[in-house]
Order: C-alpha cells, then sequence, then structure tokens
C-alpha cells in the first residue's frame, strides 16, 4: 500500500515539474532614441535670378540698333531686315524695344518698335528709363562724341540735334564738355561745347583728358571768369550715304511698317549737302501705291527733293518743299523707290534740320 502511494506521489511531482509556466507580461523596453546628430549648417542655395522673358521678334527692314530708346542716342552697330531679335521690354511709350545685342559692352541695345515684327497679341512689358540728372545741355546739330576733349580722340558715336544730354566737366578752355555717354570709356564721352547749349558751363568741374578733377592751383589773384561757349553755326556732319547706300532703307508692308520718320541735317556750301531715303512701297489690290509725304525744316537753309523709282526719275507728284504741307503720290507696289533731298547751294553757311515723313496709305 505504501509503495502504491509513493508510486502516485512520484508521478504527481513529475507532472507539476513538466507544466508549461504561466507566462509573465513584459514591459516592453523603449525604443532607442536616436542620438541627435551634431548641427550642420545650412547649405547656401543661392536665391533664382530673375531672367527677363524673352520675346522672338522679326526685323521689317534695315535698323540702327542703339545705345538707349531714342535716335538721340550713339549708334551700337547696324542690323539687316530679316534679322532674329530677342525682345527684353520696350521702353514706357512702347516706341522702343530693349533687345539682346551681344558686341554692345552691356550686351544690349535698343531698336525702334515699329520696325519689329512679334507674333499677334504679343505684349512687351514696359521698362523705367533714366532721366539725365544734374546739369544738362541740348545738342544744336549732329555731332561726333569722342573718346577725350579734342578732335584726335576715337570717335565712339554719334547724336542727333535736339538731344538732352548729362553735362559731367569741361575741358580747361570750356571748349569740350564730357557728357553720359553708356557706350564710353567709364560710360562718358567729350563734345565740342560749341554745339551744345546749356547755361551750366560756369558750374561745371575742369577735368584733365582722361576724365579727372583738376585742381586749382594758387593764383597771386583771383581767378578769372570762367569761359562761356557760345553756339556758333556749323555745317552738317557728312554721314557719307548715297543713292547705292541709302541713309535710311525701309520696305512697308500691310500689318507691318507703314510709316517712315526720317530727321537729319543738310548744309552749304560746307558740310554735308544731300540725304538719300530708299523704301518699297505695298499695295493691298492692284499694282499702284498711294503714299502721303511731308517735310518739315527748321534752319537757315531750303531743300530740293526729288523722287525717282526702278532708276527714272518721277514727274508729276508734288512738290515736296519745307512747308509741312502733305503730298501724295502714285507709285508702283514693290519696286524701291528713292528720295534724294539736297541742300540748295548759297554763298553763306546754310543749315537745315529736316523732318521727313512718309507714309503708305493701305
Amino acid at each position: 500500500m505504501k509503495k502504491i502511494l509513493l508510486l502516485a506521489l512520484v508521478l504527481l511531482v513529475s507532472a507539476c515539474s513538466q507544466a508549461s509556466p504561466t507566462p509573465v507580461a513584459l514591459e516592453a523596453s523603449p525604443t532607442p532614441t536616436a542620438s541627435p546628430s551634431p548641427t550642420q549648417p545650412p547649405t547656401s542655395t543661392p536665391a533664382p535670378t530673375s531672367t527677363p522673358e524673352m520675346l522672338t521678334g522679326t526685323l521689317t527692314t534695315q535698323v540702327y540698333v542703339r545705345a538707349g530708346p531714342a535716335t538721340s542716342y550713339g549708334s551700337l552697330g547696324l542690323l539687316n531686315r530679316d534679322s532674329v531679335v530677342q525682345v527684353i521690354g520696350s521702353d514706357p511709350s512702347g516706341d522702343w524695344y530693349h533687345i539682346l545685342y551681344p558686341s554692345a559692352p552691356q550686351g544690349t541695345g535698343w531698336v525702334a518698335a515699329r520696325f519689329v515684327q512679334l507674333p499677334a497679341g504679343t505684349e512687351v512689358p514696359h521698362e523705367a528709363t533714366a532721366t539725365p540728372s544734374g546739369p544738362t545741355g541740348r545738342v544744336l546739330q549732329r555731332l561726333n562724341v569722342r573718346s577725350g576733349p579734342g578732335t584726335g580722340f576715337e570717335a565712339l558715336g554719334m547724336l542727333e540735334a535736339g538731344t538732352q544730354v548729362s553735362l559731367h566737366g569741361k575741358n580747361g578752355t570750356a571748349s569740350w564738355f564730357q557728357i553720359a555717354y553708356p557706350t564710353g570709356p567709364g560710360g562718358f564721352g567729350w563734345v565740342t561745347a560749341q554745339y551744345v547749349q546749356t547755361d551750366a558751363s560756369p558750374d561745371l568741374p575742369v577735368l584733365d583728358d582722361f576724365g579727372n578733377v583738376v585742381t586749382p592751383g594758387a593764383t597771386d589773384g583771383a581767378p578769372g571768369p570762367a569761359a562761356i561757349p557760345t553756339a556758333t553755326l556749323g555745317p552738317a556732319y557728312a554721314d557719307g550715304d548715297s543713292a547705292a547706300a541709302p541713309g535710311a532703307r525701309v520696305v512697308f508692308a500691310a500689318g507691318g511698317t507703314t510709316e517712315l520718320l526720317f530727321t537729319s541735317q543738310l548744309s552749304s556750301p560746307q558740310g554735308d549737302g544731300e540725304d538719300w531715303v530708299e523704301f518699297t512701297p505695298f499695295s493691298l489690290g492692284g499694282s499702284s501705291a498711294r503714299l502721303q509725304l511731308s517735310l518739315d525744316c527748321d534752319g537757315t537753309g531750303s531743300l530740293q527733293v526729288e523722287l525717282s523709282q526702278g532708276g527714272s526719275s518721277l514727274t508729276g507728284w508734288g512738290p515736296l518743299a519745307c512747308d509741312g504741307r502733305t503730298v501724295e503720290a502714285r507709285l508702283t507696289a514693290g519696286l524701291p523707290a528713292l528720295l534724294h533731298l539736297s541742300a540748295v547751294p548759297g554763298e553763306a553757311l546754310q543749315l537745315t534740320t529736316y523732318r521727313l515723313r512718309i507714309r503708305n496709305l493701305p
């Protein structure tokens, strides 16, 4: 009996020792927190550069590229008809387009908007243009801008009559003025003072040939009055145009250029005595084109005007005279025509500034 009880006890103990233990819920170990990395200096990301949107246009005629939005600015070069230009913007009036022009010192230039054909509906953004500040003067006739105060210095370009210029100084005799000129060395150029009308000459600093201010030396007495240039009549600048290389050339077209405005000077018996203007008329129907022409003049002389087409002189039109009166002419459409303007000879020097307008009617 004792053996039976002992055997039962052994079996019971053995069964208890083999029973699976009750699982114990373990507390979840906290997820290791990533050690903060050392603070890195922020990467410098440059702000995107504002690049003006380019508008592609095509020139309808040969045009001058100028340093600013007016014919009074110096010429930077010449672009031929059908040249493709990249337009950046326009002046506030919309009359001039600012274009890329890699050969210019600043890489840009200005052309007359009426000679640039853009896709229909294109809007050209306006740009603010600076106006001359400080002492100014007005150019009395077309003249050269030079790199220094004298005719021996390099010619940088030309200014037209009526141009307003910003004056920065004068040479020792006040016979030359230094002006703001974007394409000149350091942004300056020199013009002869006799063709610049201004009251600012006495107050301008005296500069040397390099544009440096000259410090006046000590004197025994009071300094004398500054030389004040007086405007004198001079001959017109010889621009070298001819029938083969006219001063202006335009092709009129429906939906394109329909009007030409041309300003220049002629003089006699010295200076530039003749100008040539070429234009090709168009017609919407038939072979005959209808044009309107007018001529306004200022100065002491008068002009003669001849019109030819296809190498033959035309009669039965005009006459076109310096009275601002509009005259009409019928020309063959699609065939280049040539206007020849010449100064009427005289014994004393006579200078005439003129404004020619040609309009091609539909």
